[in-house]
């Protein structure tokens, strides 16, 4: 899901994929939409101003969108429902062709110029090329805004040769900034790679083909994105894809015919058809239900078909991969855009009277405390939210009126709750798919539901791929969950390598918050222990400390619990963490350098009592003062790995693992010894 802000630090006076007013910022000239997936349409709704550059396909299928806030009136003892659209933005959305750069006049004398590229990622979906004008007084910038995107290899491929990105990829020019898609952007292994959308399509049409002919087949489709998915489906069925009302309205649109008769959205002609000379070619989708392939609403359709209990329907469900022991990473809703195919039911919730007097409904009626206690915990994150708004698919059928009783809000409350519970994987990058509960495959021979890999966003690998090919001096993502960053999710990071500037503005920005967060984490730990220390650690000023002398020490004072590792010298299964009196390590000698006799913590300092794996995280100027400890070399005893361990947990001088030759550690129960060396 985007947390993109909308601003562009190269380019102030635009706005892009955000369109909420910030007091802190001043109106922008000009504003971009990359797709119509709702976390990218922030703002929109009450958007007055300026114009709003999109794809011909984002514009049509934008204007058609139906939303029904829904406002808490306790007078009336009801939910009231009202319909919102975008269609107040008819004459600010104007359309750009793809890859045809365009000049805009942002205001007298301040021009950009901008490209359209397509995104791979759903219907409408472009990235934006931003550049000054080749004559501008302020000199040559530019940046790539991608929004959401499936990096596959062969789409990268395309970008390398366009004539308009070719400066970029093999010429001379280099990208200022690179607004990077980072939806799973980890090295973790469940996100490193995916099977590309092709692989994917051929394993579903490979599973459909054995079943019987008068299969019904039901598509789930939740949001934008699956069309090609259904063009397969209908090439290789031979017959079309039934929609709903309100789907096939959104997609209708996109054969709306410019002046010349001819569509602008170029997604028409294989989705609704096109005309040739007298005839009509139709396309895979149709409002006729009589089909084999459907992919319409079930709670509101009302599909002669679908209702047919008498019917065999198989259901398809795309995921976003499989893992090697048959684990599936579920797609529901991951990356943002979950229900943007139906009409959308959310409850305001900003006034607070009304919301005082909802969670007393709530425990007046609902006697289960753990249902309770979720429902609150729902409540209290959609409040968290920017829009406090709470998604409630459960209000769809709804009277004449538009209104609906209070007790049917209950129960939509209690019908989303059980959902999490029994519904779709709840799959984040917090919560990796290799946690998972192993997904039981069915017994009959042909399941009821066939699921295939077909991820809309790009996997670790692609992207790193699609920023070797630019080298952007800087990246920007535009996924980041500011309450799980860690520098080990930063740009420089996940991508430092592959790019030509070292300076990495957003890393700055979150680095900061991140040692904010990990103060607040220890003031909050000492608050809790009033009876925990400050650690102050010096060791013997002794040329003669042995080796174990200084492990003792060192453990004495840190507040850490260590596996069992056995170092060279000691017998097997030795515990390291209770050294043998006098017993010292092989062939080492019996004295530490003058050099490594004093370590010394200061008390005064805050950072004191982390651990040493987040005292090294923080600025050097607040990490513990330790004097300089030479690097591995002649005329100097090996460290023994605790030593080792401390040194790289502090910081400490300038040494790498295989200064030492790795480390040896060797498994509980076996004498088997594995190289730890880099992975």
């Amino acid at each position: 899901m985007s947390t993109f802000n909308g601003i562009v630090a190269e380019f102030p006076d635009i706005r892009i994929d955000y369109f909420r007013t910030r007091p802190d910022q001043k109106p922008p000239l000009a504003c971009f939409l990359s797709h119509v997936h709702s976390d990218h349409l922030q703002g929109l709704e009450t958007l007055k101003s300026p114009f709003v550059y999109c794809s011909p396909a984002t514009r049509e299928i934008l204007l058609r969108l139906e939303k029904y806030p829904h406002r808490l009136n306790f007078a009336k003892n009801i939910v009231e429902s009202r319909k919102q659209t975008y269609r107040h933005l008819k004459t600010l959305l104007k359309t750009l062709p793809l890859e045809t750069p365009t000049l805009l006049e942002l205001s007298p004398g301040c021009f950009i110029r901008v490209t359209l590229f397509d995104a791979n990622h759903c219907a409408g979906a472009v990235m934006f090329l931003v550049q000054t004008p080749h004559s501008s007084p302020a000199g040559e910038k530019a940046i790539l805004y991608t929004g959401d995107i499936r990096a596959e290899t062969w789409w990268v491929n395309c970008l390398v040769r366009n004539p308009v990105l070719l400066p970029y990829t093999l010429g001379s020019k280099c990208l200022d900034n690179l607004y990077l898609d980072t939806t799973f952007a980890t090295k973790s292994v469940p996100y490193r790679q995916f099977p590309s959308k092709a692989e994917g399509l051929k394993e579903l049409i490979s599973k459909i083909g054995q079943y019987p002919a008068d299969t019904i087949f039901y598509i789930e489709s939740w949001t934008f994105g699956y069309e090609d998915v259904w063009a397969s489906l209908s090439a290789a069925l031979g017959s079309p894809i039934h929609l709903d009302r309100y789907r096939w309205s959104l997609y209708k649109s996109l054969a709306n015919a410019s002046k010349d008769g001819v569509p602008e959205a170029r997604e028409a002609a294989a989705l609704m058809g096109f005309k040739c000379g007298n005839h009509h070619s139709t396309g895979c989708l149709t409002a006729d239900a009589k089909v084999r392939l459907h992919s319409c609403e079930r709670k509101t359709s009302h599909c002669s078909v679908m209702d047919d209990g008498t019917n065999h329907t198989v259901r398809i469900v795309p995921i976003i991969s499989r893992l090697e022991d048959g684990a599936e990473i579920g797609e529901l809703g991951l990356g943002g855009g979950q229900g943007d195919l139906d009409q959308i039911h959310e409850l305001e919730l900003n006034d607070p009277e009304a919301i005082s007097k909802l969670l007393s409904l709530c425990t007046s009626t609902v006697k289960d405390g753990e249902l309770l206690r979720k429902m609150f915990m729902m409540l209290n994150d959609a409040l968290k939210g920017e829009s406090s708004r709470l998604r409630l698919d459960a209000l769809k059928e709804v009277d004449a009126t538009g209104d609906a009783p209070l007790q049917r809000l209950v129960d939509s409350l209690i019908a989303a709750v059980g959902k999490d519970d029994d519904g779709k994987d709840d799959i984040s990058l917090q919560r990796p798919a290799s946690t998972l509960p192993h997904k039981s495959r069915p017994t009959l021979p042909l399941p009821q539901t066939i699921t295939f890999p077909y991820s809309r966003h790009s996997s670790y690998d692609e992207l790193c791929t699609l920023v070797k090919a630019f080298k952007p001096r800087d990246i920007h993502p535009c996924t980041v969950d500011e309450t799980t960053w860690s520098p080990a999710v930063s740009m420089r990071s996940l991508f430092g390598h592959l790019c030509s500037g070292n300076h990495f503005f957003h890393d700055a920005l979150m680095q900061n918050t991140y040692e904010e967060r990990v103060r607040e984490e220890e003031r909050k730990e000492d608050d809790e222990n009033p009876n925990h220390t400050e650690t102050q650690l010096s060791l013997p000023q002794s040329e003669h400390l042995q080796s174990d002398q200084f492990e003792r020490t060192f453990y004495s004072a840190v507040e850490n619990k260590t596996p069992s590792i056995e170092r060279r010298g000691y017998s097997s299964g030795t515990n390291l963490s209770s050294p043998p009196t006098g017993q010292t390590v092989n062939n080492l000698p019996q004295s530490l350098p003058p050099e490594r006799t004093h370590l010394e913590v200061e008390a005064s300092s805050p950072t004191s009592r982390l651990h040493p794996a987040k005292r090294s995280r923080l600025p050097s100027s607040e990490k513990t003062t330790i004097s300089k400890v030479p690097s591995a070399g002649k005329n100097f005893r090996e460290l023994t790995i605790r030593e080792w361990a401390y040194h790289a947990a502090t910081d400490i001088g300038d040494m790498n693992w295989f200064d030492v030759g790795g480390l040896t550690c060797v498994k509980h129960g076996t004498n088997e010894e594995e190289e730890l060396g880099e992975s």
